[in-house]
C-alpha cells in the first residue's frame, strides 16, 4: 500500500467504523427481533386476542425493516459526510485555501473545481454524483422519493419491477456506497501523495 495523507487516514478510519457499525448494529438488533418474536411466540395465546404480530407491534414499536432502514439512512448520509470532508482536509494538506471561514466547508462544486483544475481529478464520477444525490434525498426528504425518475433509480428492488415509494437502502447496497466512496478515495490520495 502507497503511504497516504492524514486525511486519508482519518477517512480510512471512519469508513472503517461505519463497515463495523452496520455490520454490528444489524447483527446484534436481529437478535434482539428475533429473541423478542420468540418470546411473544411462547407466551400463551387468547383467541380472542390481539395477533403475535400486533403483540409486537405494541411492545417493541418498531419493525425489524424500519429499523435497518433507519440504520442504513444514517450510515449512507454519514459515509457521504466523511468522504466530502476527506477531501476537504486532503486540499488543506496540499496547502490549498478554501476561503471560508474556519467553522464552514466549502461549497461542494468549489471542491470538484480544485481537483479538477488542480490535480487532473474528477472527484465526481456519475457514481458520485448519484450517492450524493440518494443522501440529499435521506437527508431532506427521508428517502421519499417524490418522482417517477426518482422511484425507478433508488426505490427498484432488484429482483422486480416493482419501484417503492421509499429509497431502498439494503445492507448490500449500504456497503457498496462505502466501496465506490472509496475506490474514489483511494484514487485521489494516490494521485495526491504522488505530489
Amino acid at each position: 500500500m502507497w503511504a497516504t495523507t492524514r486525511a486519508f487516514g482519518e477517512w480510512r478510519a471512519i469508513d472503517r467504523d461505519l463497515r463495523v457499525f452496520l455490520d454490528l448494529t444489524s447483527k446484534v438488533m436481529d437478535q434482539r427481533f428475533d429473541a423478542l418474536w420468540t418470546e411473544i411466540g411462547e407466551r400463551p395465546g387468547d383467541p380472542d386476542g390481539p395477533e403475535m404480530i400486533d403483540i409486537f407491534d405494541q411492545e417493541v414499536q418498531i419493525q425489524p425493516i424500519d429499523y435497518h432502514w433507519i440504520l442504513g439512512a444514517a450510515v449512507v448520509r454519514d459515509a457521504v459526510t466523511a468522504f466530502e470532508v476527506y477531501l476537504e482536509k486532503v486540499g488543506a494538506e496540499l496547502g490549498h485555501t478554501w476561503n471560508v471561514a474556519a467553522h464552514k466547508s466549502p461549497f461542494w462544486d468549489t471542491v470538484v473545481k480544485y481537483f479538477a483544475t488542480e490535480l487532473g481529478l474528477d472527484v465526481e464520477p456519475a457514481r458520485v454524483k448519484e450517492i450524493r444525490r440518494l443522501r440529499h434525498i435521506l437527508a431532506h426528504q427521508r428517502g421519499e422519493l417524490r418522482t417517477a425518475e426518482l422511484r425507478k433509480k433508488f426505490g427498484a428492488y432488484p429482483d422486480t419491477a416493482w419501484a417503492g415509494h421509499q429509497a431502498e437502502l439494503s445492507p448490500e447496497m449500504v456497503t457498496q456506497i462505502l466501496d465506490d466512496l472509496g475506490t474514489v478515495a483511494r484514487q485521489v490520495d494516490s494521485t495526491v501523495w504522488a505530489y
